[in-house]
């Protein structure tokens, strides 16, 4: 008999396309994932993934595999996120996207409490500064500004996020004193005139 977490580390990684992946979706570590799926792999006698550097690509096996027990995962988890909120405790998946720098600074300091008071709570921190389509990838919430909130959507205060112009003494000795937004619109066309190309590297 396979057990529970095996199979659920095989599907994660399937769905994800790899280790690294359904380790952030499972709260543990590539390693613990991998090792997992190979003694999966080892019991049922057959090969579920063919492994690259980069990615993990289903076999016929693990395909078939995958068809016969994701349906079953699904099941299986909804009746116990059920059982579990029946009797009044939070428990499943929590897929929030929030900015890099807030999230790194306000909130993973709160994620061990977060996790010692909701222990069946598997977060799914997405870190990005980009705005998210909550309902097509399929959020729970976000943390941020400037969202399009789709029908029936709820929106919450939390804070007023400050933004402050700054600008170095010799630059604004050059030009007219800003006193208000025509002027920083003025600035603004400046600098985009004057910017000069950087280049970019992949990864940051």
């Amino acid at each position: 008999m396979e057990s529970f977490g095996s199979i659920e580390c095989f599907v994660r990684s399937a769905e994800g396309g790899s280790f690294a992946e359904a380790a952030r979706h499972m709260s543990l570590t590539p390693a613990a994932v991998g090792k997992s799926v190979a003694k999966l792999e080892a019991r049922l006698g057959v090969r579920l993934f063919q492994r690259s550097t980069r990615r993990l690509t289903l076999t016929e096996a693990g395909k078939l595999f995958l068809e016969e027990v994701s349906g079953s995962l699904t099941t299986i988890q909804n009746a116990v996120a059920n059982l579990a909120s029946a009797e009044g405790r939070p428990v499943g998946t929590l897929k929030v996207s929030m900015g890099t720098v807030f999230g790194n600074r306000y909130v993973v300091p709160l994620l061990g409490a977060f996790m010692r008071r909701f222990p069946d709570i598997s977060p799914d921190w997405h870190f990005d500064n980009r705005q998210v389509d909550l309902i097509g990838q399929g959020f729970d919430a976000a943390i941020g500004g400037g969202f399009e909130l789709p029908q029936g959507v709820v929106a919450r205060k939390l804070t007023p996020a400050h933004r402050v112009l700054v600008a170095s003494a010799d630059y604004l000795a050059q030009r007219p004193p800003v006193r208000g937004p025509t002027i920083c619109r003025a600035v603004a066309a400046s600098l985009s005139v004057h910017r000069r190309p950087v280049a970019s590297v992949p990864g940051n």
